[in-house]
């Protein structure tokens, strides 16, 4: 009998990879690095302004071990539960920027 383990890296890119999609289709540009020596992180972008970007990644809540999307210097976004809230979330900021 074979069992397949799944590590939290690999969990933390699925999680990216749903929230890529909610992205994508909402125009956003995104990029996801999950290289074997470093944490996945996907880089999101406004495609009309590529320096007006955030980092994101999926982790592990320490409080319920639940998952939720948080920016590179650490702020939660949104549950990983609800990639469209995250979307949302990402957008306004990304906006904001481009608007100032």
């Amino acid at each position: 009998m074979s069992t397949q383990v799944i590590s939290d890296a690999e969990t933390a890119l699925g999680h990216l990879e749903r929230l890529t999609d909610e992205l994508r289709s909402r125009g956003w540009a995104v990029e996801v690095a999950a290289p074997a020596d470093r944490w996945p992180s996907a880089l999101v972008a406004d495609p009309r302004t590529r320096a007006m970007n955030e980092n994101v990644i999926a982790a592990r809540e320490r409080s319920d071990d639940s998952w939720s999307y948080f920016y590179g210097w650490g702020e939660r976004i949104a549950p990983c539960a609800d990639p469209s809230a995250a979307a949302t979330a990402l957008g306004r900021v990304l906006t904001a920027r481009r608007d100032n």
